[in-house]
């Protein structure tokens, strides 16, 4: 189906300049908002949400069985274009820069590119400051946004946490990154479980997310705090200490300040890894020697 509207919006809209998308699409996962919030910036005048509405009304208006939602409009870092994020049928958030001087779009995914690429995005991880695994003076950093509750951050975990032992010279950075409610219900509760694990017994944080991990077939949203207190006893910890700091309001002020690092370095789906700065998305579905290759060149292209 993502073929087809892709399809039909190219057929349809004259001026489309490109209908690459680079976004994986991967089940249970969410755009990142639910609302256009974000403010235009002085080269930038942003279309209202009525004025995107009317725009995918006169586009896919002919076909009934195409629907969306629009996420988030907001300026993109090209002057006078704007980046609107819309889901259609449910699939995973397409983004859509828009030029309203033109009236033409481009539908994929901006890339990072020059001769250094990643650097805003590595500066702006320097605010990561989530469970770590450090074994020596880091020479890179590897930072992963994770929801418990997500089964491919489930498959991921481990094959990220034996690349961190693979490569001492890398700082690795786990930032909780639970979903809205509507596509996991129980996911906030875990990360709240789980910040609290990472301050409280800081040597067994990464044996509790796994021991979550393991276990999160079993977990629902009523039974949430009971499974995870549960699990914390399990691996010798207190779980009736830990309950009590997941309720508290700074520790979901501590998960939501991890999410809105995401959210600013453009995170909608997980798991999502950052290698020094690169964004690389589907990690369990990546062969294992392509994912050290792609490690050993970031710590060979260090700071650049």
């Amino acid at each position: 189906m993502k073929k087809l509207w892709l399809a039909a919006f190219l057929f349809l809209s004259v001026n489309v300049v490109s209908a690459q998308s680079a976004t994986t699409s991967v089940p249970g996962t969410s755009p990142r908002k639910q609302t256009a919030t974000t403010k235009p910036d002085a080269a930038t005048t942003l279309p209202t949400n009525n004025e995107v509405e009317a725009a995918m009304k006169r586009t896919f208006g002919y076909d009934p069985s195409i629907n969306w939602v629009i996420y988030d409009i907001r300026a993109s870092t090209i002057p006078g274009v704007a980046d609107i994020l819309v889901s259609v049928n449910k699939q995973t958030a397409q983004h859509i820069y828009f030029s309203s001087g033109t009236q033409s779009a481009t539908i994929g995914e901006m890339i990072p590119f020059g001769p250094d690429p990643f650097g805003p995005l590595r500066a702006k991880l320097e605010a990561a400051d989530g469970p770590a695994i450090v074994h020596q003076t880091p020479v890179i950093s590897v930072v992963e946004f994770s929801d418990l509750q997500c089964p491919h951050c489930k498959a991921a975990e481990p094959l990220v946490e034996k690349l961190a032992n693979d490569f001492p010279q890398v700082r690795y950075v786990f930032q909780q990154f639970p979903l809205p409610a509507s596509v996991h219900p129980w996911a906030l509760k875990g990360a709240e479980y789980a910040d609290c694990v990472g301050k409280l017994y800081p040597a067994l944080f990464w044996k509790y997310i796994d021991a979550v991990f393991e276990g999160q077939i079993g977990i629902s949203a009523p039974t949430a705090d009971d499974k995870l207190k549960e699990l914390a006893t399990g691996i010798g910890l207190d779980g009736q200490k830990i309950s009590t700091c997941a309720s508290l309001p700074q520790t979901e002020a501590a998960v939501r300040k991890s999410v809105d690092l995401g959210q600013s370095l453009d995170v909608n789906q997980t798991p999502t890894l950052f290698v020094n700065g690169r964004r690389v998305l589907a990690i369990a579905d990546i062969p294992h020697d392509k994912l050290k290759n792609l490690i050993q060149f970031e710590i060979d292209h260090a700071g650049r």
